[in-house]
């Protein structure tokens, strides 16, 4: 799993970006969004983990997990 932090929601769009400790980014969809967590929980700066996964247009953030 990798770890970053939300940098950025939007909820009329349902989709982000999630920073990487190394200082890349990383797009995510709410779909990508463990089962457990609401996207009225995102906030920028959360910590979170997640499973890196290649789609048709590019790296995507899945099984997201918030932490703390």
């Amino acid at each position: 799993m990798k770890s970053g932090r939300i940098k950025w929601f939007n909820d009329s769009q349902n989709y982000g970006y999630i920073v990487l400790n190394d200082g890349s980014e990383v797009y995510f969809h709410c779909t990508g969004l463990s089962p457990s967590h609401g996207i009225g929980n995102l906030t920028p700066g959360m910590d979170v983990t997640f499973d890196l996964i290649e789609t048709r247009t590019g790296p995507e953030a899945n099984n997201i997990e918030l932490l703390g």
